[in-house]
């Protein structure tokens, strides 16, 4: 599966009118929400905090969801459905994905808009 998700890349195009900055600005505000709320995700499943885990999760899944994000979104998705049980052990490795996954997030939000690497679209 694409990291991004083309049909949802073309909806924030077309949202932007054109407005490369506006996405790049989009991408940073979702960074700094993803800066700010996975460190209290990380602590709440420490603590085995499954109610905390799962407000997290559902935030960070529809933060993702809509920078077009689909393989963060479904992980985050993964850690709210788990957590939704009572529990949180499985979520290690799935926090470890989504680290992974941030990083190359990171490296190519800027190239996805401004077209300098067409392999993730």
């Amino acid at each position: 599966m694409p990291f991004f998700n083309e049909k949802k890349l073309e909806e924030l195009r077309l949202i932007a009118g054109g407005d490369d900055v506006f996405l790049q600005k989009i991408g940073e505000t979702y960074i700094a929400q993803f800066d700010r709320k996975f460190p209290e995700l990380k602590d709440a499943v420490e603590a085995n905090d499954a109610e905390q885990t799962e407000k997290l999760a559902h935030l960070l899944k529809g933060a993702s969801y809509s920078v077009a994000a689909d393989d963060l979104a479904d992980d985050f998705e993964l850690l709210e459905k788990e957590a939704e049980t009572g529990s949180v052990e499985n979520a290690a490795g799935v926090l470890t994905r989504i680290e992974d996954c941030m990083v190359d997030f990171r490296k190519t939000w800027l190239n996805v808009f401004l077209g300098k690497n067409s392999d993730f679209v």
